[in-house]
């Protein structure tokens, strides 16, 4: 039996606002091929199956598309489950139309933890390994808040309340491992000692209540974690593995090799191996003076089937306000001439420290493109703020409870 783990799909996407349409659907087409090629039974995807908890009329539609195409392969069953980005609304409410095309979603934490138990059988009706779908586990899924509770307190607490999900589901699995049956457990959560892209949402408390690999239960054979985008090893006893996003999510993702891992059942052992991703649309960051990223540019030969997108950090050190709308102009003619790239975003930053800030240039961003917490980090430093680690943490509890709030008010909104 072949099992497929991939995760983060993200559809939906805009890039600098910038739709990725073709890219997702040349990623389809592409998994299809391989689900086809190497006759794969099962699909996991673990969370983050869109960007937003409300996705686009296109985005489900490109999601419904791949579901149906799949059934007519020899994948006889897929199971998704959910991740921070997504609604468990959105995903649940075609439930039982989807069954029927042998796909089942866990897209929040079940009532009954029995229900994320889900045997994988062969043609023959032979039970091959048993996975536990375990979605991303929202703070009301794991624990009780306790008043007066301290922000250490509540850390401990969420972490705590994780790991009781998971030993009760190896507990549950228990059977199963007395029949030596391989068992795969999904997540979508942040283990300490991942490596963050700039493209993760922060999960618990800002990432502080995640957990060691070596806290988790030993008796799964195999963790299919998401929600990390750069694919990565954190344990191989047992073995947990981020496969990482399809897509380069932000340009902080442009020198990763992204990948799926696919898993073999073979007389009662559970292999795995990495599948390299094609690269559908090369994104890149180049920095540099003017002169040097007009060579860079001029030199550039796109490696992807679809126009790469650019971001083009031109750094000066003398003030030259001329230059800010000769970049523009630049970046503008650039655009206009080439066919197989894009600047699709672009700073000028100068580099001398006795002009203030709002000259050089020192951080361009927009607010749409800061995270809450580096405004709130900002603040911090302009009001000198010395002791700011029990700030942050009060901040990244709030921060929390408005996210998960705006979400089931959507989802009651969404549900009238």
């Amino acid at each position: 039996m072949k099992i497929l783990h991939t995760s983060d799909w993200h559809i939906g996407q805009r890039l600098y606002g910038n739709d990725r349409h073709n890219e997702h659907r040349m990623f389809f087409d592409w998994l299809l091929q391989f689900i086809r090629a190497e006759q794969v039974d099962v699909l996991l995807v673990c969370g983050d199956i869109f960007d937003m908890a409300y996705p686009s009329n296109q985005a489900l539609r490109s999601y419904y598309q791949l579901l149906r195409e799949i059934s007519e392969t020899s994948c006889r069953q897929v199971i998704i489950t959910g991740g921070n980005h997504d609604s468990v609304g959105t995903l649940e409410a075609p439930r039982e139309v989807l069954q029927v095309l042998n796909v089942t979603i866990v897209a929040g934490a079940p009532d009954n933890q029995q229900d994320e138990i889900i045997e994988l059988r062969d043609k023959a009706g032979n039970l091959q390994a048993v996975v536990g779908a375990v979605p991303f586990l929202r703070d009301r899924d794991i624990r009780i808040p306790a008043a007066g509770e301290s922000s250490n307190e509540r850390i401990e607490a969420v972490r705590q309340g994780i790991l009781k999900h998971y030993r009760r589901l190896a507990d549950l699995m228990l059977p199963y491992r007395e029949q030596n049956i391989p068992q795969i457990v999904t997540g979508h959560l942040y283990m300490q000692g991942s490596r963050l892209s700039e493209s993760e949402r922060d999960l618990q408390l800002g990432n502080q209540a995640g957990v060691s690999a070596a806290a988790f239960p030993a008796a799964f054979d195999y963790y299919a974690l998401g929600h990390i985008h750069c694919p990565q090893t954190i344990s191989t006893s047992p073995v947990v593995e981020y496969c990482g996003s399809p897509l380069p999510l932000s340009f902080s993702e442009q020198h990763d090799t992204k990948s799926m891992r696919l898993l073999t059942v073979k007389n009662g052992k559970l292999s795995h191996q990495k599948i390299p991703i094609p690269l559908f649309r090369e994104i890149k960051s180049i920095k540099g003076s003017f002169a040097e990223i007009s060579r860079q540019i001029s030199n550039y030969e796109c490696p992807s089937p679809l126009p790469a997108w650019l971001e083009v950090c031109i750094e000066e050190q003398h003030t030259d306000p001329g230059l800010l709308r000769a970049a523009d102009d630049f970046v503008e003619q650039i655009n206009n001439e080439n066919e197989n790239l894009r600047i699709i975003r672009h700073t000028v930053t100068f580099t001398d420290r006795t002009l203030p800030s709002y000259l050089t240039g020192d951080d361009q961003r927009t607010l749409d493109e800061l995270r809450e917490t580096e405004v709130f980090d900002q603040l911090l430093d302009q009001h000198n703020i010395i002791d700011k680690d029990e700030l942050k943490r009060t901040f990244d509890e709030l921060l929390e409870i408005v996210h998960q709030s705006d979400n089931e008010r959507k989802e009651m909104s969404h549900d009238k």
